[in-house]
């Protein structure tokens, strides 16, 4: 089962390609309750959950969200955000795809589930390799990019966005950190493509076109293609990615004793 996080606002009728709707669900959790999920199934192909997310502290705590993707038999999540482009050769309407991030986040809730040893997972890669291989075959154009995951809501400042820049990183959004590392501790592979919707505060924002509709048309037309092309079982090992002393989610006792 896969799942599409929306963190760029669609209507509801662009995705009736994905499939016709058959389900929604709220899940609780022990960290809350998560959803609306949609389920839409297209013909003859695997069902797709589709929930509306925006990253925002007084929203769905993540450990909600991933947990009650879990609870819904995902394996696969590809997040679709709107980004800040900070490197001045982005600009808006274009699409990327995060490579590697830089976690700014500073008041989210306790970023690990009890007892899985979040301290030992490897986050190299940072992000399912299966998944963003099948972005790239199917968004050409699209471009590899260091994400800056913060919190808002408030924009960054002219000063801030040089300091992120001088870090590396080349976009800045709220909907892939923590959850991307939440998804490891899960089990659950996770990728994401982004869309630039606007220009880091140091620039001149320029007038809308119409670039970010296009290339939302553009993401839409490949997502069933994406879906289809991701190899079964995963081969990427997002399922294993665990190492040190946690072992699907049991810490052994002497472990335990660091606290």
């Amino acid at each position: 089962m896969r799942l599409l996080i929306l963190a760029q606002p669609l209507p509801p009728r662009a995705l009736e390609h994905l499939g016709a709707f058959v389900d929604e669900r709220k899940v609780a959790t022990p960290y809350g309750q998560a959803g609306p999920f949609a389920l839409r199934q297209p013909p003859g192909g695997r069902g797709i959950w589709i929930l509306p997310y925006f990253g925002s502290p007084d929203h769905t705590d993540p450990r909600a969200t991933l947990w009650a993707a879990k609870e819904l038999g995902v394996q696969r999540i590809l997040a679709w955000d709107s980004v800040v482009g900070l490197s001045h050769d982005l600009v808006r309407g274009d699409i990327v795809f995060p490579s590697d991030y830089i976690d700014w986040t500073k008041h989210q809730p306790a970023t690990y589930f009890a007892q899985t040893g979040a301290g030992y997972l490897p986050q190299t890669p940072p992000f399912c390799t299966d998944i963003t291989a099948a972005v790239t075959r199917h968004l050409p154009g699209a471009r590899p990019v260091i994400y800056l995951g913060d919190e808002g809501p408030r924009r960054e400042t002219a000063a801030e966005a040089r300091m992120y820049q001088l870090w590396g990183a080349h976009v800045r959004g709220l909907n892939l950190v923590p959850e991307t590392y939440l998804a490891k501790e899960l089990e659950l592979c996770f990728a994401a493509i982004g869309v630039v919707t606007m220009l880091g505060a140091d620039r001149a924002e320029s007038a809308a076109g119409g670039e970010v509709r296009e290339s939302d048309r553009a993401i839409l037309a490949a997502l069933p293609h994406i879906f289809a092309d991701l190899p079964a079982p995963p081969a990427c090992g997002c399922d294993h990615l665990q190492a040190g002393p946690r072992q699907r989610g049991v810490l052994p006792d002497d472990w335990r004793l660091w606290g």
